[in-house]
């Protein structure tokens, strides 16, 4: 992808990370172009740069499990913040396979990074040590929003707080390209103690790709209602 495209990708995972996609469309219709982007703004996207970029690493962790990797991955965490710049507690993203014997639950924890920081791997084991111990926490919110609009999916989920399941340990670093250093890995390896599957994303001038995105993110209603008028019927 060009840099447009790349930013119009990026500005649509992130919208529809904060509301749903059907929510965006009434907003639009209901604001009008001029306001949609301050009320993304004002309501839902983060002010503080820290929270911001851990929000785009874990938007940009579940659209490569949802759509690279092929994982089910039903509920979007950041829709339900109480206020932009609130964490939400749990796991930053669950994945899951509910088809195979047993089924699987990947658990990425999510480190996003614009400076260099050889402990971020280290700190990423530890919080997802912390998390796994409260799984069924993070499983049980997942239920309790798919009980609202997908009861069929509701029901396999629901089924892993009872029956046994497998956990796929993943450790995602979203870090930028150019203060990237090989030895946030060794270290990370020097202290684990399970298997643990390692994806690390790097891309260039992190905090300004960052920021732009959100900018592009303000502005993903109006392609949405312009891609919605040229394509009538929509799978997202």
């Amino acid at each position: 992808m060009d840099d447009d495209e790349l930013l119009a990708y990026l500005g649509h995972e992130l919208a529809r990370n904060y509301v749903q996609p059907g929510a965006l469309a009434a907003i639009f219709d209901d604001l009008g172009v001029p306001l949609v982007a301050n009320y993304l703004r004002k309501n839902k996207f983060p002010t503080d740069v820290s929270v911001r970029h851990g929000d785009f690493g874990e938007a940009l962790t579940g659209a490569l499990f949802r759509r690279v990797r092929r994982w089910c991955v039903p509920v979007l965490k950041l829709r339900y913040k109480h206020r932009p710049n609130q964490a939400v507690q749990g796991c930053d993203v669950l994945a899951f396979r509910l088809r195979a014997d047993p089924p699987v639950v990947a658990v990425p924890e999510v480190k996003t990074r614009s400076a260099k920081d050889l402990g971020v791997g280290r700190e990423a084991h530890e919080s997802l040590e912390s998390v796994l111990q409260r799984l069924d926490e993070s499983i049980s919110f997942v239920f309790e929003r798919l009980v609202e609009n997908h009861n069929a999916l509701a029901k396999h989920v629901g089924r892993l707080l009872m029956e046994p399941y497998e956990v796929a340990r993943h450790i995602v670093l979203v870090h930028d390209r150019d203060r990237w250093d090989d030895r946030v890995v060794e270290r990370l390896v020097a202290v684990a103690s399970q298997p643990i599957e390692v994806t690390v994303i790097r891309l260039p001038e992190l905090k300004d790709l960052v920021q732009r995105a959100y900018t592009a993110a303000e502005a993903s209603p109006r392609r949405a209602a312009v891609a919605a008028q040229q394509e009538p019927v929509s799978n997202d």
